[in-house]
């Protein structure tokens, strides 16, 4: 799907991207492709990599911090891309799947979800 509503920009290495993040059951699905419309479709996941707390009785909960994503984290997706997976944004193609990204890409320092207390 490379239509701009709802998706964010940011440039890398002198090309521009669009980038979309959803939520879905069990991970965070990450679509980007150049802005020119030319290269492939890149597309990977993301755990969510939330603190779960045991409240008993074997039921855990969310605490509601799971990772954000955000263009520090898009960069290091395309950066991947461009580096070990020789990937061009001016080359023709459909599609370049990188599946689960929690190994490949650093996360660690990415913003956390803070739940609301209301």
């Amino acid at each position: 799907m490379r239509r701009g509503k709802d998706s964010r920009r940011i440039a890398v290495q002198g090309t521009e991207y669009r980038w979309r993040a959803t939520g879905d059951d069990g991970w965070i699905s990450i679509g980007i492709w150049p802005s020119n419309n030319i290269g492939s479709y890149i597309w990977g996941t993301f755990r969510y990599h939330e603190t779960w707390l045991d409240v008993g009785n074997g039921v855990c909960v969310s605490v509601g911090d799971q990772i954000v994503i955000t263009n520090r984290v898009v960069r290091r997706v395309i950066e991947h891309a461009l580096s070990q997976c020789e990937y061009d944004p001016y080359v023709k193609g459909t599609e370049l799947c990188l599946g689960s990204l929690d190994q490949a890409i650093q996360w660690e320092d990415a913003v956390r979800a803070s739940r609301n207390s209301n």
